[in-house]
């Protein structure tokens, strides 16, 4: 399966006035620096790549397949299906039954085995102000960690405890 973004979030989590008022910054002169900390929090932690396995902030994505062998399972939980249908449209519509095991949406096509589909979703927690404050406040934390401390600090990989802690309930682990 390929994802591709058809409509990317409206906004970011966390606006860079909120990030300056959080690090305590007051002049502009590191606003392109401190946008691209934003940048960088929010990629490391959104969509198919990030962390949470999960999109922050209502986006739209379309997953193609190129040939339904059976079971599709969308890669986010807090999904609408928008559309599902067949690449090649010659013998119909694409008819499923949508079934929420483990909390990601699961396509269970009736018809149509072997044969290539698009199906666009919209995943997401909604605007911004819906992104849960745990997340928003992780996301302000490493931000301004990275701006307070821009060397490399340390030779392990682990997260500051705070932001592992905010982060912890939110994670999808991926066996």
């Amino acid at each position: 399966m390929r994802l591709v973004l058809v409509v990317p979030p409206a906004a970011q989590p966390i606006t860079l006035t909120e990030v300056k008022a959080h690090a305590r910054v007051s002049h502009d002169d590191e606003d392109l620096l401190l946008q691209h900390y934003i940048d960088a929090a929010t990629a490391w932690l959104d969509g198919p790549a990030g962390i949470l396995g999960r999109c922050l902030v209502t986006q739209t994505w379309r997953a193609e397949v190129d040939a339904i062998s059976g079971p599709i399972r969308l890669p986010f939980p807090d999904t609408v299906i928008d559309s599902a249908v067949f690449i090649d449209p010659a013998q119909g519509d694409l008819v499923f039954d949508l079934r929420w095991p483990d909390q990601l949406p699961v396509l269970i096509p009736r018809k149509g085995l072997d044969r290539p589909a698009a199906i666009t979703f919209t995943a997401g927690s909604g605007a911004p102000a819906d992104v849960p404050t745990a997340i928003r406040q992780a996301m302000l934390l490493l931000v301004t960690q990275w701006y307070e401390h821009r060397q490399v600090t340390g030779t392990g990989t682990a997260l500051p405890f705070a932001v592992e802690a905010l982060l912890a309930p939110y994670r999808r682990i991926r066996l």
